[in-house]
């Protein structure tokens, strides 16, 4: 019995062990997701060929979901000509995290500025003030480097937010 729980001990330790990140790779995510936010910026999105993997999927805050790097890059030079042309991306409070020796799991918030959907033309009565998200990227491990393999951005509303967190505190 005394070896068994050695064994599971021993394993849940080991298992714990290969989930942390090295400082090496924790730089390296970041500079990953770092380079996409530039990139949301000056949008040179061609760029994302050298940080993502050739199949990357990625989901917008609108629900559009783009399969495999070419897509990715034409539905962001597509956003970024039309409805986010000039819109600044300000991203904060970045977390990695690992959740395999080779998979880890980035998650920042982001400031996104005034924009016009759907085609960034002023027209009245389209102005989208500026908003919050949640984005979620799932990086890869692949020959040494650390690539982007998966994103979606998640749109927070701080309306609904706030309610929920009413009603959550009120049942307590």
């Amino acid at each position: 019995m005394k070896k068994l729980l050695l064994g599971i001990v021993g394993l849940l330790a080991s298992h714990l062990a290969s989930a942390q990140l090295a400082p090496a790779d924790d730089k390296a995510i970041r500079a990953v997701i770092s380079h996409w936010d530039a990139n949301l910026n000056n949008h040179h999105f061609q760029e994302m060929t050298t940080y993502t993997t050739k199949d990357i999927s990625f989901i917008t805050p609108i629900g559009m979901h783009w399969s495999g790097q070419q897509q990715v890059i034409q539905g962001h030079t597509g956003l970024f000509s039309s409805m986010y042309k000039g819109v600044p991306f300000k991203p904060s409070n970045m977390t990695v995290r690992s959740i395999a020796p080779d998979v880890a799991v980035a998650n920042e918030e982001m400031l996104i500025g005034t924009s016009y959907p759907p085609d960034g033309v002023d027209r009245g009565t389209n102005k989208q003030a500026p908003w919050r998200a949640i984005e979620t990227m799932v990086l890869v491990k692949k020959s040494g480097q650390w690539l982007a393999a998966a994103g979606q951005v998640t749109p927070i509303d701080e309306k609904a937010m706030k309610q929920t967190h009413a009603v959550a505190s009120a049942k307590k």
